[in-house]
């Protein structure tokens, strides 16, 4: 399945200003322990309403970027932290980007599956699929999702891999979001249904390189 198309692109107003805020810092512009503009400053400068900008300001304080000091106004906190958080950098990234990482994450995390995983997990991943099988039979768009989403999370744990594990998890929330809005039925996960479950046995019988074949045949379905 591929989960971008070329003609959509998410990203949110409040990510985008972040960022555009999280430039100005890195630039030298804002310095650690300045502060910045008030709300109806960065309102005009950058052309948004008031929740957007205390959205963005939200997002860059728990990254540690910004402290909101209540009555006193918003303060760089810490110019060290100039990486953008990766769930927010995903989300402006453009459609081509997201395919190709996507596949280079999820064919090496199917491989890696297939080589280290449980009894249990391939039980669980069974378990999943068979909620996947009746979410498309009743045609529930919600639950379909999360046990896609879902199953998909169980294949990265059974890498072993942390580092993999946490780079599908952060990128399984940007994925997420997006099917919820490109995929209101389940006629996509139905044309995938049966790929999914060939995978499924490919990592149960720890056959990493049809494993391999069957996910990169699920990433490039319409």
């Amino acid at each position: 399945m591929n989960y971008y198309s070329e003609k959509i692109e998410v990203v949110k107003l409040a990510d985008q200003v972040a960022a555009k805020l999280q430039q100005l810092i890195g630039s030298g512009e804002y310095k650690k322990g300045d502060k910045i503009p008030t709300e109806p400053e960065l309102m005009a400068r950058f052309g948004v309403g008031r929740s957007t900008v205390r959205e963005s300001v939200r997002i860059l304080a728990n990254a540690g970027l910004l402290s909101v000091l209540q009555g006193k106004g918003t303060f760089v906190q810490d110019t060290t932290v100039v990486a953008e958080p990766l769930h927010q950098r995903l989300r402006r990234a453009n459609n081509k980007e997201l395919n190709e990482v996507r596949h280079m994450l999820e064919i090496t995390m199917v491989q890696k599956a297939a080589e280290n995983r449980t009894e249990k997990e391939v039980k669980q991943m069974r378990t999943l699929l068979n909620q996947r099988r009746r979410a498309i039979e009743e045609q529930l768009q919600d639950e379909c999702l999360n046990a896609d989403i879902a199953f998909h999370v169980v294949i990265a744990e059974a890498s072993k891999n942390q580092v993999l594990i946490d780079l599908y998890k952060t990128f399984s929330k940007v994925i997420s979001e997006y099917f919820q809005t490109e995929y209101p039925d389940t006629k996509a996960y139905k044309r995938s249904q049966a790929l999914h479950e060939k995978l499924c046995d490919a990592i149960a019988t720890k056959e990493s390189k049809k494993a391999a074949e069957y996910m990169s045949q699920i990433l490039s379905l319409d």
